[in-house]
């Protein structure tokens, strides 16, 4: 029981250090002038190329993280009395 808890204080530590990291780190590209077309200004096109191109990593990163915590919520929601 002991070792868990420097061993979450390390994944917490970690966990910090990539947001600080990529909080800090990413060079945040603005929009320099308004998109070409003003009926749709949310861009999914873009976006999805984006995504599919420039950032799979991150992308990839992000669905591993987001399936971890729904198994995480699961298995939290499931309880002690219903194993």
């Amino acid at each position: 029981m002991q070792i868990n808890r420097p061993l979450a204080f390390l994944v917490c530590l970690l966990f910090v250090a990539v947001i600080v990291t990529g909080a800090f780190g990413t060079s945040w590209n603005t929009v320099p002038e308004l998109p070409e077309n003003p009926a749709d200004q949310s861009n999914i096109e873009g976006i999805g190329m984006l995504i599919f191109t420039q950032f799979v990593a991150p992308f990839e990163v992000l669905s591993i993280v987001l399936l971890a915590s729904l198994i995480g919520a699961i298995y939290m929601a499931k309880g002690e009395g219903n194993k």
